[in-house]
């Protein structure tokens, strides 16, 4: 066991940076945020940002969770990001970006997909990714850089995540982790290591010496530099590591390093995640396998890409009325939709609600619905039935994940924003029938980064011990056997039968109204 007692978190988010220090047993003892500017759209779909302002909000925050903190600057072991994943720029060789990034929300597609090379033909087809390699080039940043700015894509010296940016800016050198990279890149996700097929690059539009080296999530990177030492406020010569994603670093977080522990992520886009120590891939897309957080693990995401989004969305479109009662009162909106909907039944009197405003990956036409509506009903239960619905939908990617793994959950964990909701909470606890926790902290994601650092510095000597004295669970939430039974006849006799009926109902609609348009 290492003889220091702090870690810096560095937490980097859509919408903001956090800067926290934690001690050895994980209480999160000062923080520091700062808010970004709002991304901006030059054109629908489009989302970008300018990437100085990730830099000045994280040097605004370290500096100002510095002035806060009054620990020894040797005892600090030193710092662990964690980061928005798929949000990209490319740069120069001095690491200066060439473009404001594109971030992960980004829509815009290739319309004129290059030509691949018989090669590339070859390999593809004999694998049976013809399809899922023209979806790659449709998608890919690298490919609509190259075939619409190419003087920029000339210039670029390295395609750069926001992580592996930071890593750049603070200790000058071009590095990120293995557990950033989510999504289309040219990785071999199995071999955790960058592809070693040329053809694989040539589909993505990139070559590989345009990428970032990778290193295991539990790798000291480099070390803050002197002239980034003066900007930050951070001491020279502290450690840099970067653990995984946000979502892995969510799970990691919250202690789930066996695969009987779920955790379900409350944020914008809602996510269950279940981690396993053999890679296990789902060609349909109905959930995703990336890298963990910790070496040799993979994370299995199952995902809601407008999850936690739907409740801003009602708050915005719907709850004026609570918002304005939780101002003045001085709480949180979800505080005051708690109340309002604590009475209501399970199953809220017949309303059931499927979680689609954004469709799946493998489900184009996937339309988001709302039935059973009778004159009974509320603002209140449409607000229960979209909980109710985010954890019918869990359920049912679980059902998927357990098909091809045969892991059993004993309890579920939860994080995000959303995880302050007792009603939330309590109506996954009934839907999956196993107990659900808080956890201690609200930050599991810096959490996640802080254990990445505290193993990699040699805090601990490995997860297991870092994860028994960093990790632990708060408020606990029992499943209701009535709740239980009320769910069980719904999700089985309804909700999975739900989307079948309407599918054919809203490809007739995307033909008729040209929305989602034919690829």
């Amino acid at each position: 066991m290492g003889d220091k007692n702090y870690i810096i978190a560095i937490d980097s988010g859509t919408q903001s940076v956090r800067a926290i220090l934690f001690d050895r047993n994980g209480n999160d003892l000062a923080s520091a945020q700062a808010a970004h500017e709002p991304y901006f759209s030059l054109k629908p779909g489009w989302a970008e940002q300018r990437p100085e302002d990730y830099w000045e909000k994280l040097c605004k925050a370290t500096n100002e969770l510095m002035q806060k903190i009054d620990v020894e600057k040797d005892e600090i072991a030193g710092i662990g990001i964690t980061t928005q994943r798929g949000t990209f720029m490319p740069v120069d060789k001095e690491g200066n970006p060439l473009r404001p990034a594109i971030i992960w929300l980004d829509q815009r597609k290739t319309t004129e997909v290059p030509e691949l090379g018989m090669g590339a033909k070859l390999l593809f087809g004999i694998a049976g990714l013809s399809d899922a390699i023209r979806y790659v080039q449709k998608n890919s940043k690298f490919v609509w850089i190259k075939e619409n700015e190419p003087e920029i894509y000339s210039k670029t010296y390295k395609f750069s995540q926001v992580s592996g940016w930071f890593v750049k800016k603070l200790t000058g050198e071009f590095k990120d982790s293995v557990g950033m990279v989510t999504g289309l890149w040219p990785l071999d996700y199995k071999k955790l290591k960058w592809h070693s097929l040329k053809p694989a690059y040539t589909a993505f539009g990139v070559d590989r010496e345009q990428l970032f080296d990778l290193y295991p999530p539990d790798t000291v990177l480099g070390h803050v530099t002197k002239e980034a030492s003066a900007k930050t406020g951070l001491p020279e010569g502290l450690p840099v590591v970067v653990g995984g994603g946000d979502k892995q670093s969510e799970l990691l977080g919250a202690g789930a390093i066996q695969p009987d522990i779920g955790v379900i992520s409350f944020g914008t886009a809602t996510a269950m995640e279940v981690i396993t120590r053999k890679y296990i891939a789902d060609k349909k897309l109905t959930f995703f396998t990336w890298p963990a957080a910790i070496p040799n693990a993979w994370d299995i995401e199952m995902f809601i890409y407008r999850g936690f989004w739907m409740i801003t969305w009602f708050k915005q479109e719907f709850g004026q009325r609570e918002a304005m009662e939780a101002e003045k009162r001085g709480v949180a909106p979800e505080v005051v939709f708690d109340e309002v909907i604590r009475d209501i039944p399970p199953g809220s009197m017949g309303l059931m609600l499927q979680p689609y405003w954004t469709p799946m990956v493998y489900e184009k036409y996937a339309k988001g619905s709302i039935i059973g509506f009778g004159d009974v009903h509320t603002r209140a239960h449409v607000y229960r039935a979209i909980l109710e619905g985010l954890g019918y939908e869990l359920r049912r990617l679980f059902e998927t994940v357990h098909g091809k793994t045969g892991f059993e959950l004993k309890e579920i964990r939860v994080g995000g924003g959303g995880s302050r909701s007792d009603v939330a909470v309590q109506i996954a606890a009934d839907i999956f029938n196993l107990p659900t926790y808080r956890l201690a902290t609200h930050e599991i994601c810096a959490l996640g980064a802080a254990i990445d650092a505290a193993v990699a510095t040699g805090m601990y000597a490995d997860f297991d011990e870092a994860v028994s004295s960093m990790v632990r669970k708060g408020k606990s939430f029992e499943p209701d056997a009535k709740n239980h039974a009320i769910y069980e006849d719904l999700y089985q006799g309804v909700y999975k039968k739900t989307y079948k009926a309407l599918e054919p109902l809203y490809e007739k609609i995307a033909k008729v109204t040209g929305y989602p348009p034919e690829d």
